[in-house]
């Protein structure tokens, strides 16, 4: 789905409005919607053409790495998967 649809978290104005909602919905108090959302920002981060920075410089970074801690293993896995994908540099050389 992201690597079709990646350009379309940009929005209209290219005002990246769908990627500041994720990341606030990093926020919820619900577990689950955690965990989703780490798992749609590192798709963005992989996808998306300069995403790392841009998910980096929205703030998306500093929310994710203390779930890395949390009590819900869930979470703390897809917390650890958005951040690996924030530091891959060249997707190439993963497989």
């Amino acid at each position: 789905f992201f690597k079709e649809n990646a350009r379309m978290m940009e929005g209209k104005d290219a005002d990246f409005k769908l990627v500041k909602v994720l990341i606030a919905l990093l926020s919820s108090k619900d577990d689950e919607i955690a965990a989703i959302v780490c798992h749609d920002i590192g798709e963005f981060v992989r996808f998306y053409p300069n995403g790392r920075a841009i998910a980096k410089r929205l703030g998306a970074k500093e929310l994710v790495m203390p779930l890395i801690e949390h009590e819900n293993v869930e979470l703390q896995r897809h917390a650890l998967q958005c951040v690996s994908k924030m530091m891959v540099q060249n997707w190439e050389y993963v497989k």
